[in-house]
């Protein structure tokens, strides 16, 4: 009996001896894991839970708000410079003048035709030594030849008007008198930045085309009440002694600057201002003239009672 419980008490502690020996060599796996864990790594991956929020400071900060910027303030633009208009008062417009009817002051018009030429600039000369101004009737041919010194007349302070392209006498149909008149303020424009509504026909002829179409563009057409003959050469004292025996008040008077030598108009002129000068009379330009003509007219009225 003995021997039996000893061999039964061996295979025991054999058995007791193995089952530790096993438990040593495959410990149990951890209960967490499951089919799942083999899983590839991506898949595993893909099952961890979301975040919830992130902490703050993990946030991207906002984009700033860009706010629009103001509008720009516009540079101011200095005004177009309005170009000089010689231009009589509306009532003379498309109208023929003679003279002025002034009668509150002493005041005469000296006009020169033909120019511009080299002349004109002798006759320059002597309205800028005594301070007196005038008008000049200019051709277009000679405009155009000579446009350094029309810009000279009208800086200077005297007016420009309009004497057609070529002075022509003969009657003209109204194509050619659009093309005398018309190219012609072309070019006053051109050379002085002027523009004029002052027109002489050729001659004073008033029934040839021209100052008919003239009246037709709201020109005035301006003759005169003085004409001492000087486009024919006479002694610059024959000159000057028509002119000083005919002055009145309003008076225009026709001179030439241009046809040929003109030295005894210069010193015709040279002689006339300052005498004039001292029986009290100013120097104007027709547009000045005609200005002051419609000034009293209106004044004269006012006066009137109603």
């Amino acid at each position: 009996m003995k021997t039996k419980f000893t061999k039964k008490s061996c295979i025991k502690t054999a058995i007791v001896i193995g089952s530790i020996s096993l438990s040593l060599l495959f410990p149990d796996r951890p209960k967490s894991l499951n089919s799942n864990s083999l899983a590839e790594p991506s898949k595993r991956i893909a099952q961890i839970p979301p975040f919830g929020n992130p902490p703050p400071h993990l946030l991207k900060p906002p984009k700033p708000q860009i706010q629009p910027s103001p509008a720009a303030t516009p540079t101011p633009q200095p005004a177009a410079a309005q170009p000089l208009v010689f231009a009589p008062p509306t009532q003379f417009r498309s109208q023929i003048v003679y003279k002025a009817s002034i009668s509150d002051s002493k005041v005469i018009a000296l006009t020169f035709d033909d120019g511009p030429t080299a002349e004109t600039l002798k006759i320059l000369a002597v309205l800028q030594k005594h301070n007196a101004v005038a008008t000049f009737f200019c051709l277009g041919a000679n405009l155009r030849e000579n446009p350094e010194i029309a810009k000279q007349v009208v800086k200077a302070g005297n007016a420009i008007g309009n004497h057609t392209w070529h002075h022509f006498y003969h009657n003209v149909t109204e194509k050619t008198a659009s093309d005398e008149i018309d190219n012609t303020g072309v070019h006053i424009y051109r050379s002085t930045g002027a523009k004029s509504l002052l027109f002489r026909p050729p001659g004073g002829r008033l029934n040839n085309g021209f100052a008919d179409y003239a009246k037709k563009k709201n020109y005035v057409v301006v003759m005169w009440s003085i004409d001492p003959k000087d486009f024919s050469q006479p002694p610059a004292a024959a000159i000057a002694r028509s002119v000083l025996s005919q002055a009145t008040s309003g008076a225009i008077v026709l001179l030439h600057d241009g046809g040929g030598d003109r030295q005894q108009t210069v010193e015709a002129v040279s002689a006339i201002i300052p005498k004039l000068k001292q029986q009290g009379y100013r120097f104007v330009t027709v547009p000045q003239l005609l200005q002051m003509q419609a000034d009293q007219k209106q004044q004269n009225g006012d006066r009137k009672p109603k």
